[in-house]
């Protein structure tokens, strides 16, 4: 009897181990993600994609497009992209790092490290001593990309780090340190240059000895002219007007602790089994560092459900763990599902890639195989401002052309009161985009926007001036013709 019991429980035991979700990929889950990854460059227009998979303690790659389109690279494993704000939780590591090392705690106040950086709200300064380095750890600083990253300095010298937070000095804050969570990518750089001060290095050898070194990530790259010189690093594109071309996007070397990082699907392969333990031959000191990066501040309300630990967004139960990045020609994501033993990582050298094909990949992995890619914002973004552009500068044209024709042809009359105010109304509407066009910041713009939105305010503007001119034309009216009486015979 003991033994059929044993039986019986020793099969139920095997039985219900079978029904566990396993994530082996089958040759139609592997073809199903090479479609879908194929499709998102199609009908992206970015040139190339690459992917890592880690699932049940296995690493897939998977790549599409190319590298470098014009030199026929193809998109590799091994290919360098810029990781773009996943970069965010190497730094958050590094940091870490030396509060293990006990050379800085997390409470310590910024000014401890960075005595003259001082920061304002409505106007007056606030308490730095109050203001720690968990504030910019978890993005609760006040430092918001809206308000204070159009001001990063351009160049690639040694200072630029520097040079970046103290562009940041007597900042207006968008919030009191401390009263909720807003992200602002700067917060990073200036964690990159408290890590300069207590390292005694810089940031980008600290961050290549200390930390890509030991933990074995040997091609991902702080210096971009090493990561050049292996030949592998993709070029970056962008789109406008429909095309994706190549664009050399200016050097923000100041702002590398937050987006500039470089490495390739095989080495974030590694790093994303670092994080959710499955690599296990790192120093001992960096499986306590990882367990802490993991956890959010929840100290203030979370932003759609999920909270900022230190580079990562995660959930209450940290079951999900990611974070996105977008550079002017590069775009990335990374997703960590610690419970479900997958993580993925998402590289592309173009900017208009949607980076929710990852969750595409997951369905896919699930046994969903039906998948499609859907255009990100950013193409419509640009498709709809392309169109503006065209209709508006027809528009433009045919109003100017009849107004020109209607002031040649016909009699100058007495402009009515309704069509003077019309008139003035339409030209202040014409004057106030000039201005607009004028004040914004173009060389920022520029940078990380399409293109089609300086063109779509300028066909815009030439809209209503040609309406403008097609209301004054509208006083010429045709003279009255003149007809002659015969005699009646």
């Amino acid at each position: 009897m003991k033994k059929i019991i044993a039986f019986l429980l020793t099969t139920l035991i095997l039985f219900s181990g079978c029904t566990a979700q396993s994530y082996a990929l089958s040759d139609g889950r592997s073809a199903a993600i090479q479609g879908v990854l194929d499709d998102a460059c199609h009908i992206s227009g970015v040139p190339g994609m690459s992917v890592a998979i880690l699932a049940d303690d296995e690493v897939s790659y998977f790549s599409s497009g190319y590298a470098d389109r014009k030199k026929g690279m193809p998109a590799s494993e091994n290919t360098l992209y810029e990781l773009a704000s996943v970069s965010k939780a190497f730094t958050g590591i590094g940091i870490l790092l030396l509060e293990e090392q006990g050379r800085l705690s997390m409470t310590d106040s910024i000014q401890k490290y960075l005595p003259w950086f001082t920061l304002k709200y409505q106007g007056q300064h606030v308490d730095m001593q109050n203001l720690t380095l968990n504030n910019f750890l978890h993005h609760t600083s006040g430092l918001t990309n809206f308000r204070h990253t159009q001001n990063i300095p351009q160049g690639n010298t040694p200072d630029l780090l520097q040079k970046t937070v103290k562009m940041l000095a007597d900042a207006e804050l968008a919030f009191p340190p401390g009263e909720q969570y807003n992200y602002g990518t700067v917060n990073y750089d200036v964690l990159g240059l408290v890590i300069e001060i207590v390292s005694g290095q810089s940031y980008e050898d600290f961050m290549r000895e200390q930390v890509f070194q030991p933990l074995g990530l040997h091609q991902t790259y702080v210096y971009k002219e090493d990561a050049q010189a292996t030949g592998q690093l993709a070029q970056g594109y962008r789109s406008s007007f429909f095309m994706t071309t190549p664009y050399k996007a200016p050097d923000y070397a100041g702002n590398k602790p937050a987006g500039y990082i470089i490495s390739c699907s095989k080495d974030m392969a590694r790093w994303m089994g670092i994080q959710i333990g499955v690599v296990q031959d790192i120093p001992e000191i960096f499986h306590t560092v990882i367990e802490k990066s993991h956890q959010g501040d929840m100290s203030v309300p979370a932003v759609n459900e999920m909270y900022y630990a230190a580079g990562w967004s995660v959930n209450a139960g940290q079951t999900i763990i990611e974070h996105p990045g977008g550079n002017p020609n590069f775009s990335t994501k990374v997703t960590l599902l610690p419970d479900d033993h997958i993580a993925i990582c998402l590289l592309t050298n173009g900017a208009n890639t949607n980076t929710s094909l990852v969750l595409k990949i997951k369905d896919i992995l699930d046994g969903n195989l039906a998948q499609s890619y859907e255009i990100s914002g950013t193409q419509l973004l640009d498709i709809f401002l392309s169109c503006v552009t065209i209709v508006f500068c027809l528009l433009a044209v045919l109003l100017f052309v009849l107004g020109l024709r209607r002031r040649k042809t016909n009699e100058r009359q007495p402009m009515t009161r309704q069509r003077i105010i019309v008139t003035v109304i339409l030209l202040l509407v014409t004057i106030t985009l000039c201005i607009i066009c004028c004040a914004l910041n173009w060389s920022t713009i520029l940078v990380w926007q399409t293109y089609s939105i300086l063109t779509a305010l300028i066909s815009s503007i030439l809209l209503t001036a040609s309406i403008t001119w097609f209301v004054y034309t509208h006083r010429y009216n045709a003279p009255p013709q003149k007809y002659s009486r015969t005699p009646n015979n």
